[in-house]
């Protein structure tokens, strides 16, 4: 009688330990749940895909393009162009820039070198703009280098070169 008195208050005691563990366990997963879902923040939606001042590049024998999302954007960065050309190719060259804010007397550039390192294209970007050309390569030489020089460059800017 006393062994089983004494088995019953072990199993009761046991009960009442795995309850309150139950019930512990219980109130650590609801807090642990409630503290991360609300302290939790989300990356801000870009409807564009870009990052604030981080340049999107793509690099390919026949497709250059730099875009960038730029807030009060300072830096000079350049980029070797994997383009492979002949005399015989035309360049599609797009540049487009919007929400732009600034004044008309910034100085951002945006410049192309080929493989002379002679300038084949100069853009200032100082409005809102959107441009195209088609210039032979026999003309111009082939794209070596494009070089983007932000001077406290505040929108959208978006530069592609096609070979054709």
């Amino acid at each position: 009688m006393l062994v089983i008195f004494h088995i019953g208050r072990i199993l009761s005691k046991g009960k009442k330990f795995l309850d309150a563990l139950f019930y512990h366990n219980r109130l650590f997963v609801l807090t642990s749940f409630l503290f991360f879902t609300s302290g939790c923040v989300e990356p801000p939606e870009y409807n564009d895909g870009l990052l604030e001042n981080i340049p999107a590049i793509i690099n390919e024998p026949d497709f250059f393009s730099f875009s960038l999302r730029a807030e009060d954007y300072t830096d000079s960065i350049s980029y070797d162009l994997e383009f492979s050309s002949t005399n015989m190719n035309l360049l599609n060259t797009s540049l487009v820039v919007k929400d732009y804010s600034g004044q008309a007397s910034d100085s951002t550039f945006i410049r192309l070198y080929n493989d002379n390192v002679a300038t084949m294209l100069d853009f200032l970007v100082n409005t809102n703009i959107t441009a195209f050309s088609e210039d032979s390569v026999l003309f111009t030489g082939n794209p070596h280098r494009m070089e983007f020089v932000g001077s406290e460059f505040s929108g959208l800017v978006d530069f592609q070169i096609l070979r054709q």
